[in-house]
């Protein structure tokens, strides 16, 4: 007896679980599709200038850039 593909059972997908670390601490950000940790920064306009890391308290621009390092004041620009 020849072996029997099983193409026509529906084949199962394993749901990847995406991955957010915090650049700086390395803190996993990722709670849901829908919901993050991420605390978002708005300027007196309500509009979105940047995140907050809750675990290490790095702000950080809408590009992911360090504003302030681990929560510090004056810490500005790249490494």
């Amino acid at each position: 007896m020849a072996n029997q593909r099983l193409s026509h059972m529906p084949k199962q997908k394993i749901k990847k679980k995406a991955l957010d670390p915090c650049p700086v601490c390395g803190t996993e950000l990722y709670l849901t599709d829908e919901y993050t940790q991420r605390v978002g920064l708005v300027d007196d306009y309500d509009s979105v200038i940047g995140w907050l890391c809750p675990h290490c308290k790095t702000e950080y621009d809408s590009d992911d850039h360090i504003r302030k390092f681990l929560g510090e004041n004056g810490i500005r620009g790249e490494a």
